[in-house]
């Protein structure tokens, strides 16, 4: 049997790589494969036709109350991991000197002050933002450092942000929870923090 574990895409995103590294920990990387969805819309409607066994979703992203929501009682929160993004950047265009416009994910919206462009467009990956950065869509962008390295010198990079760690959400069919807390004990993490 072969799970399928639907999440943002296209190829490259942090939601894929996410999944990879959640799937080797779950340790059925080897019986799953990774479905990839334009949008958590169309991820979760995939889920509920069962087209697919789960949905992974990170905590930051801005419709995580509407997934939970919409079909409350028949989809269901399962689990959750915690795990970083990939490198974060803040990329422009090297032909541009005072960047105007800027792309980003709306999830990375706090990363960065936007009131330094006077256009914000919103893009529903950071793969899609490096690649319309590139082909000249807008000025700068906010995306994975592997864009600056594809870039051959058209981009510059205007600041390093990092893989930032993160919540993952797992959605499914099939209720988990029962009555007791669903968690990884941390008890000496959770004591050390007093020292």
């Amino acid at each position: 049997m072969t799970l399928t574990f639907t999440t943002l895409g296209p190829d490259g995103t942090c939601h894929q790589n996410a999944v990879a590294h959640y799937l080797d920990f779950q340790g059925v990387a080897g019986s799953s494969r990774i479905d990839l969805t334009p949008d958590f819309d169309e991820g979760l409607e995939r889920l509920r036709r069962g087209e697919c066994d789960f949905l992974v979703q990170c905590s930051a992203h801005p419709q995580v109350h509407l997934i939970t929501e919409r079909y409350v009682g028949e989809i269901h929160v399962v689990d959750t991991f915690v795990y970083p993004t990939k490198d974060l950047v803040l990329l422009s265009r090297s032909d541009v000197a005072h960047p105007r416009t800027l792309g980003l994910v709306p999830a990375t919206a706090g990363y960065v002050d936007l009131s330094r462009w006077e256009e914000v467009v919103h893009e529903p990956s950071k793969p899609v933002v490096g690649r319309r950065l590139l082909e000249g869509a807008y000025d700068s962008g906010l995306t994975h450092l592997e864009w600056l390295e594809r870039s051959d010198g058209a981009l510059r990079l205007d600041r390093h942000i990092g893989a930032v760690t993160t919540t993952w959400v797992v959605y499914g069919r099939r209720a988990r929870f029962g009555k007791d807390v669903i968690g990884t004990r941390c008890r000496e993490y959770l004591l050390g923090a007093e020292s």
